[in-house]
């Protein structure tokens, strides 16, 4: 998954921000929390020095900035890269990062002017101070295939002289504009509601075009095992600048960028070091971090057996955390090819999954509230209420556990006069070790229900994204283990990139249902110049409602994550990341 927000210290307070979400749908508060919630920092106890350890099940989808898309990378990437704007581990509201001042908005919201911080300098072997050229082309090479960004087009598109569609090569992008070092001006073709909002994708992480131009030729970009930093953290790397400290499906391990100037900086990076364990079993890696083997969880939440132990006990589930949902997770249908073509097929899946028994397999209840559509209730009156809020459900069964005679209607619809799916075999790609593995098992289950016949390729979660359910040539009928969180909060960034037909991307693609639909296409296209805030969070409750509708996907969780943190170190969760361990924020006690 990629994002979610607002987190709680402590499962009392989790538990009422839940009971609390699920009566209506919370405005935001000028924090950028869940109203009503509040929002906890521990730093009692920090201190310089240290090495903090956090373990995790899969790998990252990309070391290099410019094509991270993946909730844990950004975790990485935004402790060693600095996007113009940034968060604060407590907030979803961006704030300056390489930014000296928020940007200013004129021309009817068609010029964006930005001002960055003196002193910024990129790590060994570049060595120098960072520049608005250095933006320029971070931004640029977003469009170039070799680099495979997922969301370029989706949001800087709308720059002036920028391709429609991501090419073979670097564009020079025309209204990205540097009248001198320290200022970026953005001429857009159109206005743009969320386009101050993206700045915060690590897409505008400064890259020196004269360091990394030669790693970005050829067909794939090797920039990311070359990457430099401007973080307070960098990849460990050698004097040549080849990286040292990642070795896929291993580890990764930051250590201190040597140019880090932290007057610039409101991270306090406390630890020495942050170690990155990847590869282990959820269930062996939650017990590490209970016995101090290890300190915080990355890619996966602590299994339900072992979150039913941690809460009931005192002393362990004081180290466990709970962000509340700012995203969903659902089923992705190949609308591209049979039978998934057909929307009757689709309804019929919509109304025979068991999504209670879906939820179980993460936790119950405790993992979050049954998801009927896509905007989820962290929105609030920002789109979520525009939907339909908790009452908009075109799929209903009693107890959310599937209707067969419902589903069997919609295929006599679609021509299967029996009620049952006579169609050859579908293939889906799933995760490979649970929680997710489980998950698809039901989805292959409520599927047999009404005839399906489930072939099942397991594999790890990253190569879920990168090889398979990303890559649209490869992908399959089903992805049952897709995940979204919103790049930042606006209902926009909840469906643009997963359903706009235009963003459709031959790799690192997020719209994996490849839904190209003319109606939703055009007003997408409406609602992304609409500057009016009450128009647009309207605009695209609609557009919900009619994703929703079309069942190439099917939500089914709007998810409270956990995070547990051993008692060696301090917390400092993520709100605009799902929770994910803020390590610059984080201290070994």
């Amino acid at each position: 998954m990629r994002r979610r927000t607002a987190v709680i210290a402590g499962l009392a307070g989790a538990l009422a921000l839940v009971a609390a979400g699920c009566g209506g749908g919370g405005h935001s508060n000028a924090t950028g929390g869940v109203q009503g919630a509040s929002h906890t920092l521990v730093t009692s106890g920090a201190k310089k020095g240290g090495t903090i350890t956090v373990l995790s099940e899969g790998d990252i989808d990309h070391l290099d900035p410019g094509a991270a898309y993946y909730q844990f990378t950004y975790a990485i990437t935004y402790v060693t890269q600095r996007p113009l704007l940034a968060y604060k581990p407590n907030s979803i509201q961006p704030v300056p990062d390489l930014a000296a001042s928020m940007p200013t908005v004129s021309n009817g919201g068609k010029t964006i002017t930005v001002h960055i911080k003196h002193g910024i300098k990129f790590s060994p072997p570049v060595n120098r101070e960072v520049t608005s050229a250095d933006v320029k082309y971070a931004i640029e090479r977003g469009f170039d295939a070799a680099v495979g960004n997922g969301y370029a087009t989706a949001y800087f598109g709308v720059i002036k002289g920028a391709p429609t569609k991501i090419g073979n090569t670097v564009p020079n992008i025309a209204g990205i504009q540097t009248p001198n070092k320290y200022t970026v001006v953005f001429q857009l073709s159109k206005p743009s509601g969320i386009f101050v909002s993206a700045l915060q994708e690590p897409l505008t992480a400064p890259v020196p075009a004269d360091y990394a131009r030669k790693f970005d030729k050829g067909t794939q970009s090797s920039y990311g095992n070359h990457q430099v930093a401007t973080g307070p953290y960098m990849v460990q790397n050698n004097a040549q600048g080849v990286i040292t400290g990642y070795s896929p499906g291993k580890s990764i391990v930051l250590v201190r960028n040597p140019n880090f100037n932290p007057k610039t900086d409101w991270r306090p990076a406390y630890a020495d070091k942050i170690v990155f364990k990847e590869g282990f079993d959820p269930s062996v890696a939650t017990r590490q971090i209970l016995a101090g083997q290890g300190d915080v969880n990355g890619d996966f939440p602590p299994p339900p057996a072992e979150l039913k132990s941690i809460l009931s006990n005192s002393s362990q589930k004081s180290e466990l955390e709970f962000t509340p949902a700012a995203g969903n997770r659902f089923v992705a249908l190949n609308t591209a090819k049979p039978p998934f073509n057909n929307k009757y097929v689709r309804m019929a899946v919509a109304y025979v999954l068991d999504k209670n028994a879906m939820r179980l397999t993460r936790g119950g209840p405790i993992d979050g509230k049954i998801a009927t559509h896509f905007i989820d209730p962290s929105f609030g009156s920002q789109g979520f209420n525009q939907a339909g809020g908790f009452t908009f459900d075109p799929f209903p069964s009693a107890n959310n556990s599937g209707d067969v005679a419902k589903a069997e209607a919609m295929l006599k619809k679609a021509g299967y006069k029996s009620g049952k799916f006579t169609g050859p075999q579908v293939t889906m790609v799933a995760d490979n070790s649970p929680p997710g593995s489980n998950t698809a098992q039901v989805v292959a289950n409520s599927l047999e229900k009404v005839g399906f016949k489930v072939k099942t390729i397991s594999v790890q979660h990253s190569a879920m994204y990168t090889r398979f359910c990303g890559v649209p040539k490869n992908t399959p009928n089903i992805c049952p283990n897709v995940g979204w969180l919103a790049d930042f909060h606006e209902p926009q960034a909840d469906l643009d990139a997963n359903f706009n037909g235009k963003n459709i991307l031959p790799a690192n693609n997020v719209n994996w249902s490849l839904l190209n639909d003319p109606t939703i296409n055009a007003l997408m296209a409406k609602a992304e110049v609409e500057l009016n805030p009450e128009k647009r969070w309207a605009d695209w409750g609609h557009i919900d409602d009619l994703i929703t509708e079309s069942a190439a996907a099917i939500p089914w969780i709007w998810e409270d994550s956990p995070t547990l943190y051993s008692t060696k170190v301090t917390h400092a969760s993520e709100l605009w990341n799902g929770g994910e361990p803020d390590v610059s924020f984080m201290s070994v006690k």
